[in-house]
């Protein structure tokens, strides 16, 4: 194949989420807010009631990565935003598998 036929990959300037991923991202920015917004769910035993569901939430939405969420039960992490970085996680993971899987279609069809 000549050179001016082959098309070069160019990464995309904006990222498109999907109605799913946007979802989840908003859910995670709502969980985060909440603690910051609200100083009474900072206190021992509310916050742990918000942790645990946070948590809770953070498995069904994203599986064994959401246990990256129960980073929140350490003392003092509640000032960063786990449920926010469990997403990017969830998010860079799955890009990565995806695109694996497509080199591998294109692999087999090659």
């Amino acid at each position: 194949m000549s050179r001016e036929t082959r098309k070069e990959f160019k990464p995309l300037k904006y990222i498109a989420l999907t109605l799913d991923e946007a979802a989840r991202l908003i859910a995670c920015v709502s969980l985060d807010i909440a603690e910051y917004a609200f100083p009474v769910l900072l206190a021992p035993i509310v916050g742990d009631i918000l942790d645990i569901a946070g948590v809770g939430a953070g498995v069904i939405m994203f599986g064994w990565i959401g246990l990256l969420s129960s980073l929140e039960f350490l003392p003092m992490a509640d000032f960063f935003p786990i449920f926010i970085f469990t997403w990017i996680v969830w998010y860079y993971l799955k890009k990565e598998k995806e695109k694996s899987e497509l080199e591998r279609l294109k692999e087999k069809w090659k």
